[in-house]
């Protein structure tokens, strides 16, 4: 049994989707970049991929790219209902030590958001 046309024009779209992604991935325009974090989080059909380029993300060189790709993960999970808790959870609690403010701030709004809450330090119980 083979594909429907329908299906076969999703699986390009799909394909495509990936493809242009990559390639942005890898430039270096922060533009570009900042906006393949927004069809990551809103737009990826495959989750775990969509994660993996995140990840990667997250750690880039600029500021914005950074905070933005911890967001992510946030619609990632809302879009999704899950995502890789052992994967992500290190990804931001680096972050909450990151040098920019703006970074620390994204990580610990995603953290709330994914109902992790930031670590708590100092706090005895």
């Amino acid at each position: 049994m083979g594909l429907t046309a329908d299906r076969k024009a999703g699986v390009k779209v799909a394909d495509d989707f990936r493809e242009q992604v990559e390639a942005v991935l890898a430039g270096e325009d922060v533009d570009d970049l900042l906006g393949v974090v927004i069809d990551l989080s809103l737009a990826a059909e495959d989750r775990v991929w969509a994660q993996e380029c995140l990840l990667e993300l997250a750690i880039h060189e600029h500021t914005d790219v950074r905070g933005n790709a911890l967001m992510g993960f946030a619609h990632l999970a809302a879009r999704f209902g899950a995502i890789d808790r052992d994967q992500v959870e290190p990804a931001l609690h680096a972050a909450l030590a990151d040098d920019k403010a703006h970074v620390r701030e994204q990580a610990e709004a995603c953290l709330e958001e994914l109902g992790w809450g930031p670590p708590q330090s100092g706090v005895e119980g």
